[in-house]
């Protein structure tokens, strides 16, 4: 009985190496025990097949090179990460934004494919810093909010006061604030002045302002002429032409306008009714305003 159990056995085993495709090559384990080994043309190992098999390292590097390509290991493994840097941190097989740079970096951008950065928090302009770019290299570099604020100086009409910075101080350029019927320049809340002391602001054609004193504003003149007989016309410096603000005496005696006299710019005329009375030796006199 126990030899027909025997070969019952050595036939199962012998059957699942031909099955198996096992060569009984000797190799032999840490213990001295000669294991199967795969042969080169294997292609699978079935389920009856349970016995642990063993292979010599210069088995497995045939092995690997005539069973296992690259492209298939490559295949495996494109789901995995083996590690991460440069500004990338893995931990486990999650790889995430964050880590410390290792060589200088571009990111490119363009007018379509911008980068954004969304849910910024509110800063502080005194203890926060402001990003800034090099317009050569485009590197990305930090300064202080003060000191951006502290390079920047203020003249023409502006004067800064430590983060102050206030209307007021000398003009150094002509300056120009342009104007027009819906635009217009108001200053609200002057006070009153004193024409005796202050100074009247005008305009100049090209809308230059200037200052001058109010007896510079009311220009006047008196004239007087000895009358040769029948004299009607007289020249007057600066007299405007409007009548209205031209007088005229004979002799003392105010003449009325249009009846006895008319006026031009610079010329008072009298009428014919008026200076076929004039007689050689008369006082003519022409006072005028503007």
């Amino acid at each position: 009985m126990k030899k027909i159990l025997f070969f019952t056995l050595f036939a199962m085993t012998f059957s699942s190496a031909i099955m198996a495709q096992k060569i009984a090559t000797k190799v032999i384990d840490n213990k001295g025990t000669i294991k199967w080994v795969l042969d080169s043309s294997t292609a699978v190992i079935t389920k009856s097949d349970s016995t642990i098999l063993y292979v010599t390292p210069s088995q497995m590097r045939d092995t690997l090179g005539k069973f296992v390509r690259y492209t298939d290991t490559a295949l495996l493994l494109s789901s995995y990460v083996n590690a991460a840097n440069n500004g990338l941190t893995k931990t486990g097989q999650l790889v995430q934004l964050g880590g410390t740079l290792i060589q200088p970096t571009t990111i490119a951008t363009s007018a379509a494919n911008f980068l954004a950065i969304t849910g910024l928090q509110p800063g502080s302009n005194t203890t926060d810093s402001v990003m800034v770019v090099n317009p050569t290299t485009g590197q990305v570099r930090f300064i202080s909010a003060s000191s951006l604020f502290n390079s920047l100086t203020f003249s023409n009409g502006l004067t800064k006061t430590g983060n102050l910075v206030e209307l007021g101080g000398a003009l150094t350029k002509p300056t120009t604030i342009s104007t027009d019927a819906v635009n217009n320049l108001k200053i609200t809340g002057l006070q009153s002045g004193n024409l005796a002391t202050d100074s009247l602001v005008v305009s100049a054609a090209d809308g230059t302002l200037k200052r001058v004193t109010a007896e510079t504003i009311l220009q006047s003149g008196d004239q007087n002429y000895t009358a040769t007989t029948g004299q009607a016309v007289y020249a007057v410096t600066n007299m405007p032409g409007t009548v209205s603000k031209v007088w005229v005496f004979r002799n003392g005696a105010k003449l009325i306008v249009t009846t006895d006299y008319t006026t031009l710019p610079g010329t008072c005329t009298l009428t014919p009714a008026m200076s076929t009375l004039v007689v050689a030796g008369d006082i003519i006199e022409v006072q005028w305003v503007k």
